[in-house]
């Protein structure tokens, strides 16, 4: 009985000196795996390539955990030719949790609960002469392992693009937060866009993007994510005063001042392809109290690149684009130009503008007719109405716009008549309807207008006084009212006009207007049938 409780107490005692020795190795192998895991990893950043450089303060490693923390790291990328610094960040830390060994040993991939990029301060240098091409590849060769991650956030960032040329900047935001969940990428060998995710979230403040050497965007706030997106107080201005940039222009180029409250997108989608070329898709786009102020400087020589009608412009997009529908509600528009060096310019309103537009798109093969449907007081009283259509896939650019204009007191287009084209008006349109029925090269106008009293007066080279001579003589062929009419209404002769294609749609549809009305009130006024 004594050897059998020696014997117990023996293996006991066994066991015992076992467990402590398995633990003592597995404590061994475990500070053994970490030290020669954290120096794998610090041996990896002192054994970067030369143009890459980071330091960090501190470096947490848990085994155990699969987590990974990194204090107060800054990261620099130089040129490999140029030796020049392409981008400098620095990270208040850089958090990863709970990596699964099992994936990277028995799967080959690297599954990450969450990496968290905390307070990061961007300075990216952008190199024109780089094609987006170099930047797609680069990125793609670079995943040798499949990877995932449940949750990737960055928390409160600051981002600055300037032009590495002359330090100009390019774009910035601020307190930028980003979350994403499941991302998942493929290896090089997989092909498609690397790096795909199941949602997204970001907000952000005091967004600036140069979107050319002239012009600014910025937006106050925004909120984007994986069907939304809202933007709120939107600015897009030249940089320049009005007549700086005519200094700094060689052909004529609008002066610029928009402000948008806000803007929503619903029901959007995005697809980049492995070249960075992008189709984006939405059923519905709000664009609430937008006002836009556009000046041209005349006096600047004529712009004479040929510009296309929106039909080619959107079949000619670099990328794909179909909105369902878009509205604009409670618009202002202010065209000023300035044609008289010692006059101000002259002035056209639009206000009150409301707009209901439909099939925007580029990329369906069975492409619906693009319609705008447009109402809005015209100088203030004039209620305005149009409807115009088009087929983006039609190659010949036809389209229709009709035009419902109520009463006109033609003292109200003096504004614009006066300092532009030195004659001014008397009288009233009292209604006048036109349809153009045109295509990229030439259109056909049917106008009608009722009108009482009209005069065209000529003026002196001074804008002010009355040429009598000039104004008597274009008014012989101007009939004064429309009561020699059945309906009151006179009728232009519809002849052809050909459109200039080195002037803008609108140019077109003026002139459209104005050949309709000359027509009416200087022809018989008979209904051409």
């Amino acid at each position: 009985m004594k050897l059998n409780l020696y014997e117990m107490s023996l293996k006991r005692k066994n066991i015992s000196r076992l467990f402590i020795t398995l633990f003592i190795i597995v404590l061994a192998v475990f500070f053994i795996s970490k030290y020669l895991i954290v120096n794998k990893i610090e041996d990896y950043v002192e054994n970067l390539p030369s143009h890459i450089g980071v330091t960090y303060d501190d470096l947490n490693f848990n085994l155990f955990a699969g987590s990974l923390n990194l204090e107060n790291v800054n990261l620099t990328i130089k040129g490999q030719t140029t030796n020049e610094v392409n981008a400098k960040m620095a990270f208040e830390a850089i958090d990863i949790e709970n990596l699964s060994y099992l994936d990277y040993v028995f799967k080959d991939g690297i599954t990450i609960e969450t990496i968290k990029l905390l307070q990061p301060k961007i300075t990216y240098y952008h190199n024109e002469k780089v094609k987006n091409e170099s930047y797609s590849f680069a990125f793609k060769n670079k995943l040798n392992k499949a990877i995932h991650i449940d949750v990737f956030e960055v928390k409160n960032a600051d981002i600055n693009v300037l032009n590495i040329d002359n330090d100009s900047l390019i774009f910035t935001t601020e307190r930028l937060d980003v979350k994403l969940s499941s991302v998942q990428s493929h290896t090089a060998k997989s092909e498609g866009f690397p790096l795909f995710f199941k949602d997204i979230t970001i907000t952000s403040e005091h967004l600036k993007y140069a979107i050319s050497s002239f012009e600014n965007l910025d937006v106050s706030s925004l909120t984007i994510d994986t069907e939304n997106a809202e933007f709120s107080d939107i600015k897009l201005k030249t940089k320049y005063s009005k007549s700086e940039l005519s200094k700094r222009i060689e052909t004529e180029r609008d002066h610029y001042d928009l402000s948008v409250a806000s803007v929503n997108i619903k029901s959007y989608k995005l697809d980049i392809d492995t070249s960075l070329t992008a189709a984006f898709e939405t059923k519905n786009i709000v664009i609430d109290k937008p006002v836009f102020h556009i000046y041209r400087d005349k006096l600047i020589a004529d712009d004479s690149i040929r510009k296309p009608l929106y039909s080619k412009m959107l079949r000619h997009l670099d990328f794909g684009l179909n909105l369902e529908e878009v509205i604009i509600n409670n618009a202002e528009i202010t065209y000023e130009e300035h044609v008289k060096e010692d006059r101000n310019p002259g002035k056209l309103e639009f206000s009150n503008l409301n707009a209901d537009i439909k099939n925007i798109s580029n990329i369906k093969s069975e492409s619906k007719r693009t319609t705008l449907n447009i109402t809005s007081d015209f100088m203030k009283e004039t209620p305005l109405k149009v409807d115009w259509n088009f087929d983006v896939t039609n190659v010949n650019d036809e389209f229709i716009f009709k035009a419902d204009i109520g009463l006109l007191k033609a003292d109200h287009l003096n504004q614009f008549m006066k300092p532009n084209l030195n004659l001014k008006l008397e009288g009233e349109l009292l209604k006048t309807y036109f349809t153009i029925d045109g295509n990229a090269n030439t259109s056909i106008i049917d106008l009608k207008t009722d009108y009482d009293q009209f005069d065209i007066i000529i003026l002196k080279e001074n804008g002010e006084e009355k040429n009598k001579f000039l104004s008597g003589l274009i008014n012989l062929f101007v009939a004064k009212d429309s009561n020699d009419s059945e309906d009151r209404f006179r009728y232009s002769d519809t002849k052809t006009v050909e459109r200039d294609k080195t002037k803008s749609v609108f140019n077109f549809v003026w002139k459209n207007a104005k050949s309709g009305l000359v027509s009416a009130m200087a022809g018989d006024g008979e209904k051409d049938n």
